[in-house]
């Protein structure tokens, strides 16, 4: 009986260990970067083979070799390895900061209000954009929208030699808090260095679009035009 026993603790640990190794090989997609709309996955979150915008794996052993050669982008490999790495979440502790002090916030609220990840509510700037809730972080999108073409591109990262990470500050509600109007997504074109999806091995930069804030508009205020030609050079996804 004792041995029966045995043999069965066996046969399970062994079907266990099978269903682990199966499941830990099963794809995710790439998820991190707070739901973004034009942007996908985050380097620092994301597991580095997760499933991009077109069903395919990121493609991590392309960029190790594009780092291995020369490339007009990376430089040579041999080169980035004589030279010190920066801590990304240094880096990422550094963008929040510069980007706390762009608002003129108080650093002991901000801190508060990130780690309720939303700004502070009691809180009215000097800019309509204070009028609207929002929250902020950064990102190291792995893929994104072309703001050129309007099509998908893999987004070079590379931990930790090459992030290429973000500021975004997202709408957290619809409606101005003070003045009764509509609050509008903002958002700041950034230069990166990406991958065509598709066979494509070449590298090149592109622009992706990033929230960067939110603004109140009145109710009967009427768009201008330098608004009507940035929403309209907006990619329709």
């Amino acid at each position: 009986m004792t041995r029966m026993k045995a043999a069965i603790f066996t046969i399970s640990t062994v079907i266990l260990s099978i269903i682990d190794s199966t499941l830990s090989k099963i794809p995710v997609r790439c998820e991190g970067g707070g739901g973004l709309k034009y942007l996908w996955g985050d380097a620092l979150s994301d597991n580095p083979d997760c499933m991009g915008p077109n069903n395919m794996p990121y493609p991590t052993a392309a960029i190790e070799r594009s780092f291995k050669g020369s490339n007009p982008w990376l430089g040579s490999f041999r080169t980035g390895r004589s030279q010190r790495t920066l801590d990304p979440f240094l880096t990422r502790r550094a963008l929040i900061a510069a980007h706390e002090q762009s608002m003129g916030m108080d650093p002991t609220i901000s801190r508060r209000s990130r780690a309720a990840n939303m700004s502070p509510a009691n809180m009215c700037g000097g800019t309509p954009a204070r009028l609207c809730k929002t929250r902020y972080n950064t990102t190291a999108p792995m893929y994104g929208v072309s703001l050129t073409s309007g099509q998908p591109v893999t987004i070079v990262q590379k931990f930790p030699d090459l992030l290429q990470q973000v500021v975004f500050e997202v709408c957290e509600s619809s409606e101005c808090d003070v003045v009764r109007g509509e609050c509008t997504q903002t958002y700041v074109p950034y230069l990166f260095l990406v991958i065509p999806l598709g066979p494509v091995t070449l590298t090149g930069q592109d622009y992706v679009l990033v929230e960067s804030g939110c603004v109140c508009r009145p109710k009967y205020a009427t768009q201008s035009t330098q608004e009507a030609n940035v929403m309209s050079s907006i990619p329709r996804l």
